[in-house]
């Protein structure tokens, strides 16, 4: 009997330990959106300006300002294992602007990062 109590916990523990690969998929990162827009803005500012204004409608915050030709964001769940990344570069050229946003989730937050990408899309193609 004493030998039953004792491999109890021992069984328990190889159990929960091989159930965890199986769920581990909610702490890991999940694979980045990319959207590519051929922006109407005449300028590489005005381009990201316009990004920077969608991402705020958005609940995304802008973590550095727009710089040069790029864009940082960062969405939280008021927790710090969740939080959720739009990084927004534009580049000029044959006199178009080509914006690609970046879309990354970290933890197991609930925002479909898809259909937040397809709304940005659509909106700059407007």
């Amino acid at each position: 009997m004493k030998n039953q109590i004792k491999s109890f916990p021992l069984s328990l523990l190889i159990f929960v330990a091989s159930m965890l690969p199986k769920y581990s998929f909610a702490l890991k990162h999940k694979d980045p959106i990319v959207i590519e827009v051929t922006a109407k803005q005449k300028t590489i500012e005005e381009a990201l300006n316009a990004v920077k204004m969608i991402l705020l409608q958005k609940k995304f915050i802008s973590a550095n300002g727009v710089q040069k030709n790029s864009l940082n964001a960062i969405r939280t769940t008021m927790s710090k294992a969740d939080y959720f990344v739009a990084d927004a570069n534009a580049v000029q050229s044959e006199g178009k602007i080509k914006v690609t946003i970046t879309f990354v989730k970290v933890g197991t937050g609930f925002l479909s990062l898809k259909k937040v990408a397809e709304e940005v899309k659509a909106e700059l193609e407007k």
